[in-house]
């Protein structure tokens, strides 16, 4: 849940003129034809660094299950 405060920036974010500038000028640039899926998948390598790390496997002890 939001806080009030949340809120309250939430709103004033969404009736600034800049911030209204900024989704228009974004509407007018998106290309004409859709992206496809690995369009999509380039765009979250480029924007977010993934970090590689490791999956650790750890045995569940099972010898006092009595289901």
């Amino acid at each position: 849940m939001l806080s009030d405060q949340e809120k309250k920036e939430m709103l004033a974010d969404g009736l600034s003129r800049e911030r209204q500038k900024r989704f228009l000028m974004a509407e007018q640039q998106k290309p004409e034809a859709p992206r496809t899926l690995n369009d999509y998948m380039a765009f979250l390598r480029d924007v977010q660094k993934i970090k590689s790390f490791e999956h650790k496997r750890v045995v569940t002890p099972t010898g006092k299950n009595i289901l």
